[in-house]
């Protein structure tokens, strides 16, 4: 971090101090909480960690169960979990002590992580690599709940004023469609900004794309291979590709949406998984193809829906159009964009960039995350900040740079004390 300049943090010196004596510290704790593994429905397997960590720092913690509304409401996910009992699926409310009258704002985090992928069998086994942890969740984003803390504790032992009242919500199944942040919104916050920590490489995202899984079941008629059968492998591939002209054609729009500029790619259809046929010398009865629709919010999950449907419509053969349906059984993530220049967003992006040295214009993120519920159901200003790379999130090595992680640690000190030299 260099020296201060107009408008940057005046506690550089101490906070760089601060880090350097305490980094080793929360790497280790950082390893700590990667080695349990909360894919879900396992979060709470590391709740006694997660509260007696943030009760040292001064928090109160409180286990909030399931809200009993939840399943009857339309953003609610139904997933595989959904028949566990209200206490299984709680989610912890982490709220720290600060004076009355100032701004609140809530940090949202989620405690599952995706299982980790044949060829990353040490997923929860982490390990220091150079300047990395690697491991599963590092960076999406127990990262980022470690980060959080070690910005409150050099707050507390710098001494320096907060101005803005903390909460956090640790909660659960944000992999498979947000039902915790749900539950938490349903239980009700009184809050005036939200904070969704992501890896987002340290940028504010104050927006970002929906994303609905569908899948397609397309009936063919088996015969022999050398009858008068109709292939639904062959209607699957016609499907996939009718999906491919339907991605470019919304993704030429999507290039051109100013709050997703500087996206490869802002928007994706992506085909995850295919399955179909019954015997090498038959023509297949039955094909599935299983992907996600990413999209804008220019585009609701109705209109998401209608797209995919209109596609069957195009199918060649009419046999295959009568007897092709579409279910929506998992991840209904809406998309939303909120002001860039609330206050939440521009003292966030100020103190990421005063860090960092890095300068952004303002956009929303390509991927999706629980913010959109924030957003959507306690009608606040929404952002998306964090510490470690998309690239890395998910991936068979995913990792959290430490020395990101840091700058991190430093732009959310920065943000919760006001702690800015005056522009002269």
């Amino acid at each position: 971090m260099s020296t201060a300049t107009p408008d940057a943090p005046r506690h550089t010196a101490q906070v760089d101090a601060w880090l350097a004596r305490h980094r080793p510290g929360y790497v280790a704790d950082l390893m700590q909480l990667v080695s349990i593994d909360t894919r879900s429905p396992r979060e709470s397997d590391a709740y006694d960690w997660l509260g007696s960590y943030f009760t040292a720092l001064g928090a109160e913690v409180t286990a909030e169960p399931r809200h009993p509304a939840l399943e009857r409401h339309q953003a609610a996910n139904q997933n595989e979990h959904s028949a566990l009992s209200a206490a299984e699926r709680a989610n912890l409310h982490v709220r720290f002590p600060a004076d009355a009258g100032l701004p609140r704002v809530l940090f949202s985090a989620h405690v599952d992580v995706v299982p980790p992928a044949a060829d990353f069998p040490d997923g929860f086994r982490p390990r220091v690599s150079g300047d990395a942890v690697v491991g599963r969740g590092t960076a999406d984003t127990k990262g980022n709940i470690v980060m959080l803390a070690a910005a409150l504790r050099c707050v507390a032992d710098l001494g320096l004023p907060l101005t803005r009242a903390v909460m956090l919500d640790l909660v659960v199944e944000e992999e498979i469609g947000g039902n915790g942040a749900l539950s938490t919104i349903l239980h009700g916050r009184e809050v005036d900004e939200v904070v969704v920590l992501e890896p987002t490489d340290l940028e504010v995202l104050h927006g970002h794309r929906g994303c609905l899984e569908f899948t397609v079941r397309v009936g063919g008629r088996a015969s022999h291979m050398g009858g008068d059968g109709v292939s639904a492998i062959d209607g699957a591939m016609e499907y996939i590709a009718a999906l491919r002209e339907l991605e470019a054609r919304l993704m030429a729009e999507a290039m051109a949406e100013p709050d997703f500029a500087g996206y490869s790619r802002p928007m994706q259809i992506n085909v995850g998984r295919i399955a179909g046929g019954e015997w090498h010398g038959s023509i297949a009865a039955l094909c599935s193809v299983g992907g996600a629709f990413g999209f804008l919010p220019k585009y609701s999950l109705d209109d998401v829906q209608g797209m995919l449907t209109e596609l069957v419509a195009g199918l060649g053969d009419p046999w295959l159009r009568e007897h092709t349906d579409i279910r929506y059984e998992g991840i209904r993530n809406g998309a939303y964009v909120g002001d860039p220049h609330s206050a939440v967003a521009t003292d966030l992006r100020r103190a990421a960039q005063v860090v960092t040295g890095r300068q952004r214009a303002p956009r929303a993120w390509s991927v999706s995350c629980d913010a959109r519920l924030y957003h959507d159901h306690l009608a606040v200003p929404t952002v998306v900040f964090g510490a470690g790379q998309l690239a890395h999130a998910h991936s068979s090595a995913e990792r959290l740079s430490i020395a990101e992680w840091s700058q991190g640690v430093a732009a959310l000190v920065a943000f919760l004390t006001d702690d800015r030299e005056p522009a002269r």
